[in-house]
C-alpha cells in the first residue's frame, strides 16, 4: 500500500554475516552502514542508499515487521502484495525467505513466508472473533497456494505429485498469458485450497523440498531455480437479510 507521494515498490538491502569459509579463507567485510540512515558504504568513497538497509545482525523479526507485516494487513483490505529475494548464490534468499526448512532452525530464525503464513491466518481468526463478538455474521476465508518453479526456461508445478522431478526435459502443460489488461496470468497450475497453517506450512515445505538444487563453490546445497509462491486469499462477508416490510392497514 503505497500513500500520496510513496512509491508502491519498496527495496531493502540485507548485510548477510560471513559465511565459517569466508572466515577461515580470511575474507574482510568491506561493508558498512551509516548511521541513522538506509546508506551502505561499500569500501571508503562507494555510498548506496535504499529504502531499508539491514546490517549483519538484523533478527528475521525485524525484517519482516518492517518490510511485510503491513502487506499482509493490506491483503484484508483487497490490496495484492509481493515479495521478492533477489540476490547472488549464497546471500541469504533462501534463509531471509524461510523456505530452507533446515531441521535446527528456531522459531526466532523463520523467515518472511512462514511468519506471513501465521499473520494471515491469525488475521482471518482475529476477524471472525472480532464479528463474534459484535454479534454480525463474520467473514468467510477461502485460501489457496501454488508453487511453480522457472527452470532453464521451463515452468514446472511443485504441486503436482504426478510430474516426475528426473524428467525435466519434458516441456510443462502451464500456459503463461497476457489478459487485455496487460496483467499476466498462468493456466494448468496446481491450486490447493488451504484449511489452516499447518497445511499450509506443510504445502510450502513439500513444495520447497521438491525444488532443483545443485552444490556451488558459494552454497553445497544450492537453489538453481526461481520460484514463486503465491497465496490467494478470497475474504467474503454475508449481509443480513432485510425484514420485509409490512403493508400498513
Amino acid at each position: 500500500m503505497a500513500g500520496q507521494g510513496d512509491c508502491c515498490v519498496k527495496v531493502a538491502v540485507r548485510i548477510r554475516p560471513q559465511l565459517s569459509k569466508e572466515k577461515i579463507e580470511g575474507c574482510h567485510i568491506c561493508t558498512s552502514v551509516t548511521p541513522g540512515e538506509p546508506q551502505v558504504l561499500l569500501g571508503k568513497d562507494k555510498a548506496f542508499t535504499y529504502d531499508f538497509v539491514f546490517d549483519l545482525d538484523t533478527w528475521q523479526e525485524q525484517i519482516y515487521s518492517t518490510c511485510v507485516s503491513q502487506l499482509i494487513e493490506g491483503c484484508f483490505e483487497g490490496y495484492n502484495a509481493t515479495v521478492l529475494a533477489y540476490g547472488q548464490t549464497g546471500a541469504g534468499k533462501t534463509y531471509t525467505m524461510g523456505t530452507g526448512f533446515d531441521t535446527a532452525t528456531s522459531e526466532q530464525e523463520q523467515g518472511i513466508i512462514p511468519r506471513a503464513i501465521a499473520h494471515l491466518f491469525g488475521g482471518i481468526a482475529e476477524r471472525k472473533r472480532r464479528a463474534q463478538e459484535q454479534g454480525v455474521a463474520g467473514p468467510e476465508f477461502k485460501v489457496s497456494a501454488q508453487f511453480l518453479e522457472l527452470y532453464n526456461e521451463e515452468i514446472l508445478d511443485l504441486f503436482d505429485s504426478t510430474r516426475d522431478p528426473d524428467a525435466r526435459h519434458r516441456r510443462s502443460n502451464i500456459k503463461i498469458h497476457e489478459d487485455g489488461n496487460g496483467g499476466i496470468y498462468t493456466t494448468g497450475v496446481t491450486s490447493r485450497l488451504i484449511t489452516s497453517q499447518e497445511e499450509l506450512i506443510q504445502c510450502l515445505k513439500q513444495g520447497a523440498l521438491s525444488r532443483t538444487t545443485a552444490s556451488t563453490q558459494m552454497n553445497v546445497q544450492s537453489s538453481r531455480s526461481h520460484a514463486i509462491f503465491t497465496i490467494h486469499v478470497c475474504q467474503m462477508r454475508v449481509c443480513p437479510q432485510p425484514d420485509p416490510v409490512r403493508n400498513p392497514r
